[in-house]
């Protein structure tokens, strides 16, 4: 090598310095992969893979069909809400597409099931870890390489919503949604400072400067491409197109007002966004403004903010040619969009009422049914969530993001303050400083925002986040910003507003909190008197500032996100090591009861021997209101549970986690009787397909008070109800050194609760139940002017047995603050048996795995002060399995007029090889004749099941049935007695083969009684 060579060749420090950032990144990003796969091995059992939560189950569906049909995806899906099928606008989506492709190119264009299932397994791994790509690159452009490093490590360590959603097992969209939406960002945040360098002007678009216009349309387009692709991934993301336009509202209004040219903020407005608009019908599936689904809202939508940049600029303009005030352009664009939001609420009321409550949703702190039935919709902050965890406000933002959520504030703040403190101007110093105090205000006296939003009727978070959008919108207007740092900050300050309104937007809000603090990294190392951002060489360097900062970074990153810490009452939290330790979850307890069912029940389209089997990944077009087949049914359960039953029963659940047939399904678990139930399902298709509902799954959870029986209330619309209807709280107070604790507390059910259908079929399998002599006692204690709730009695006691049921109702009918029954299955009152519903299968797994259930139980025998077992059911199976049969009629005869006949008949359950009697009681009418309808068969097991279109069912009679009369005493000397034994009931007569009806007649049987007299 020459002298010239070497002297002109780099050295080991200048590649070090200039090249240092990709293999730090990169050991970032194995870093993260790592992590996120250590549970992997939890979700492979027996050979086969399962997957956490719900809806990357269907997910596994979407990428199967996609494998099968690349590049489509599913138009529409019969397999699911049945009697109606629907399209899945936010799955069958580019996520599902580039698993499916993925699994296509390792499988060699024809993997396995099981490739398939573990390249979805995987894929939040992967798509989780490459979120540290934009993340670094949107922190470089704020803070520098070393700062967008400092974001990428934060990310890495984040051990909350972020990391769950990016674990080895959670293969939901959720976390390709950061990814995406990363990207874009980065491209729009490039584009903008393009235009600000290249100044585009419509001049220069009138004379075609292809030159000039170059780079900034080149950016522009690229821009538009990566948001398209982010809407792609998840058609709700709409919401940066929002936030797009509401930037360049605030930018070209501010920029028009401190006269410089909006028109370089609109080109990048108008090319990005028609570009995106044009790229939104490639998936368009849908002919409506739905905006959840691929629809027409996305492409116009974003054509309006394209175009709407455009009339502002042309606005500006105007304005200016006329020699207009520009004081007055703010107002007049505030007018105009005021007005637009009134004529389109007048012309398109329902999609404005779409948007506008999905927006309320996302990021205005509002929540409906639809929302507060799900765990990750629930208000980051939500009193419920803070009690339950023990914990503080302050705590629970400490457990997710450590001290980096309050550092990213702090760059907020001064992102937003520095380009009014910089120009040393003291009104503008005065405003920040007024800001910051108002805020402060709004923080330490939360009865402030609370009085106003009563006022106006909403909630007080809105207020406080319209009154800092207020402050920023007046900072905006009083100062020059640069075009990127101006958007970063609208960004951020929506998907905060976001992740407090719902929980699921923090694994959005996890990349904003880390360029934020990438941004303040690079602001400390610039200060004067730590001189470290643009040092060039060692010699340079100052060990002892060095050393200084680094010890602020730990002090920052070591608690909660390194060193786990005890906060409130929750315990100790978890860094991201201990957060990763994952499994599948509940879905295994259903997996051996949906086999069963795939095994044991008639393929859709062949039930009642139907030769109409649907295809499973066939392709259907879409239908308001799907054809399905003869031979086709439902399978009922709450729609947690809809694409288990989906994908590993492959049949069709009538509710969905899409929270698609919910109501109908609340309506009908929590039916007071059947012929409401009935009705429920009747009410469901054009032409009442929803009757062709054949099956109920209920699992332990939608019966238990303590966990899922709530959410069906709020869905519930037959009437107005709400849980207190159902059950109440009851507490166990104890006194120690002058101080009231909670000894334990459970709730007390009403006889609502025990009517409702879910139950019936959980607890009693159907059977008629009779209230028992045991009597609930409490007291009521005031805890408010307005409220009281229901203590323990003094007397220690609260539960009380009674020899017969009258000593109970008199012991009642003296104690108003008491009831009969209510805790565990012993009702109020007596519970009629049902006609058309039994048991035919249940999980060979026990609730009692369940340590919530478990849990339960202690709590409610510490507070009524008995042992938990009494509590425990004669069958707590996780999952019961019914079906809904025309049942065998029975016509009777031979019993006294007017007169009780009960029929009973012993059941085994082979899975779990326990047994229950089935009863059911009428009433006989003048002639001493009845009529009954039985759901459970004696004989004739094995000439039925899916072969022929029926079930081959699990519980089944260990004899006849027996019918009985009343019993009376005749002259004090002699029994007489009506019964029939040995009854037979044929499956085909249950399960409606075949017609027929099953005749009865009791005999009179006379007994002598024996007396030492008569001896």
């Amino acid at each position: 090598m020459s002298d010239e060579q070497q002297e002109h060749s780099p050295s080991v420090a200048d590649l070090a310095r200039d090249w240092y950032h990709i293999p730090v990144l990169s050991t970032i990003v194995l870093i993260m992969l790592w992590i996120r796969l250590r549970s992997y091995d939890a979700f492979i059992r027996e050979g086969s893979v399962f997957f956490s939560g719900n809806d990357a189950w269907y997910h596994l569906r979407q990428v199967e069909y996609t494998v099968r049909n690349w590049p489509t995806t599913m138009p529409f899906d019969p397999w699911t809400q049945f009697p109606f099928g629907t399209t899945a606008g936010q799955f069958g989506t580019i996520y599902d597409q580039i698993v499916a492709t993925a699994a296509l190119v390792v499988g060699l264009g024809s993997p396995s099931s099981e490739l398939v299932a573990k390249t979805l397994l995987v894929a939040p791994v992967f798509f989780g870890a490459f979120v540290a790509i934009p993340t670094y690159l949107i922190g470089k452009r704020l803070g520098g390489r070393l700062g967008g490093l400092f974001g990428a490590i934060i990310l890495m360590l984040l051990p909350g919503t972020f990391l769950r959603r990016g674990l080895v097992g959670f293969a939901d969209h959720n976390i390709a949604e950061p990814f995406f939406m990363g990207f874009a960002v980065l491209a729009l945040m490039i584009a903008l400072t393009v235009a600000d360098r290249e100044k585009p002007v419509w001049e220069l678009v009138q004379v075609r400067d292809f030159d000039a216009l170059r780079e900034p349309l080149k950016w522009s387009a690229l821009a538009g491409v990566a948001t398209a692709i982010y809407m792609w991934s998840w058609p709700p993301g709409i919401l940066l197109v929002g936030i797009f336009g509401l930037f360049l509202v605030l930018k070209m209004v501010s920029d028009y007002a401190r006269g410089n040219s909006p028109e370089h903020a609109a080109f990048v407005g108008a090319v990005s966004m028609m570009v995106t608009g044009i790229l939104m019908f490639v998936p368009l599936e849908e002919m409506s403004f739905g905006v959840t689904d691929f629809g027409f809202l996305q492409p116009l939508f974003s054509f309006g903010v394209g175009l709407g940049a455009v009339f502002l600029a042309a606005l500006a303009r105007w304005w200016e040619s006329n020699d207009i005030d520009d004081r007055g352009y703010p107002a007049a664009v505030g007018g105009i969009m005021l007005a637009g939001l009134v004529l389109f609420s007048l012309v398109l009321p329902d999609v404005f009422s779409s948007i506008s409550r999905n927006f309320l949703r996302t990021v205005g702190f509002s929540a409906g049914a639809a929302t507060r039935t799900i765990g990750e919709a629930q208000p980051f902050l939500a009193a419920n969530i803070l009690q339950s965890s023990g914990l503080t406000a302050v705590d629970r933002i400490m457990s997710e993001y450590g001290f980096t959520f309050f550092t990213g504030a702090v760059a907020a703040i001064w992102l937003t303050a520095k380009p009014l403190v910089r120009e040393g101007d003291s009104r503008k110093i005065g405003y920040v400083a007024a800001s910051l105090a108002l805020i402060g205000i709004l923080f330490l006296i939360p009865a402030l925002p609370d009085g106003i939003a009563s006022l106006l009727g909403v909630e007080s978070s809105l207020v406080s986040l319209t009154i800092v959008t207020a402050l920023i919108v007046g900072a905006v207007m009083q100062a020059d910003y640069e075009s990127e740092h101006l958007f970063v900050l609208v960004w951020a300050a929506i998907m905060t507003s976001a992740a407090f309104t719902q929980v699921r937007f923090n694994y959005y809000f996890a990349v904003v909190v880390a360029v934020m603090n990438a941004y303040l990294l690079r602001e400390v190392l610039g200060l004067s008197f730590i001189g470290l951002a643009n040092v060039d060489r060692l010699e340079d360097v100052s060990y002892g500032r060095v050393a200084a900062v680094a010890f602020a970074i730990l002090l920052i990153l070591t608690p909660v996100l390194i060193v786990p810490i005890q906060l409130g009452n929750g315990g100790a939290t978890s860094n991201a090591m201990q957060a990763s330790q994952t499994g599948p979850g509940t879905v295994t307890e259903w997996d051996e009861p949906l086999d069963w069912m795939e095994e044991n029940t008639p393929a859709e389209g062949t039930f009642g021997g139907a030769s109409n089997q649907m295809e499973y990944y066939g392709t259907y077009k879409y239908a308001d209101d799907f054809d399905y087949p003869d031979g086709s049914y439902g399978v009922m359960s709450w729609w947690d549970y809809g694409h288990w039953i989906t994908v590993l029963g492959e049949r069709i659940p009538n509710a969905n986690p899409f929270q698609g047939g919910a109501t109908e399904a609340a309506n009908f678990l929590l039916a007071s009787d059947e012929q409401q139930a009935e009705n429920v399902l009747t009410s469901m298709g054009d032409d009442s397909e929803g009757e062709n509902t054949r099956y109920v799954m209920v699992d332990w959870q939608m019966v238990s008070t303590d966990s899922k029986f709530g959410a069906p209330t709020v869905w519930y619309d037959e009437s107005n109800v709400s849980t207190s209807d159902f059950y109440n709280r009851i507490y166990r107070l104890q006194e120690q050194n002058g101080q009231t604790s909670i000894a334990g507390v459970t709730n007390l059910k009403d006889q609502r609760y025990y009517e409702s259908l879910m139950v019936r079929l959980y607890k009693y399998h159907g059977s008629a139940r009779d209230p028992a002599p045991v009597v609930v006692d409490w007291e009521e204690r005031p805890v408010s002017e307005s409220q009281t709730i229901r203590v323990t009695p003094s007397d220690g006691q609260p539960i009380k047995t009674f020899d017969n049921m009258s000593a109970a109702e008199a012991y009642v009918e003296s104690d108003p603050t008491s009831q009969i029954g209510g805790v565990g299955a012993f009702p109020e009152e007596r519970i009629e048996a049902l006609d058309h519903y039994r048991l035919v299968k249940s999980s060979n797994s026990s609730a009692l795995r369940s340590g919530s259930y478990q849990n339960s139980l202690v709590q409610a025998g510490n507070t009524y002060g008995i042992q938990p077992q009494v509590l425990l059911g004669n069958n707590p199976a996780w999952v019961k399995t019914f079906e809904r049969v025309p049942g065998a009629t029975v016509e009777g005869s031979g019993a006294p007029a007017n007169s009780n006949v009960t029929a009973t008949v012993e059941m085994r359950d082979l899975t779990t090889n326990t047994t229950f009697t089935y009863t059911q009681q009428v009433q006989t009418d003048d002639n001493g004749e009845f009529t009954m309808t039985l759901p459970y068969s004696t004989t004739g097991y094995d000439d039925y099941g899916p072969e022929n279109g029926y079930t081959n069912v699990s519980v089944r009679a260990t004899g006849d049935y027996t019918f009985s009369g009343p019993t009376s005493f005749e002259d004090n000397s002699t029994i007489v007695a009506y019964q029939a034994q040995n009854v037979s009931v044929d499956e085909g007569l249950v399960n409606g083969a075949e017609d027929g009806t099953v005749e009865v007649t009791l005999e009179r049987n006379e007994q002598e009684l024996i007396t030492e007299q008569s001896s």
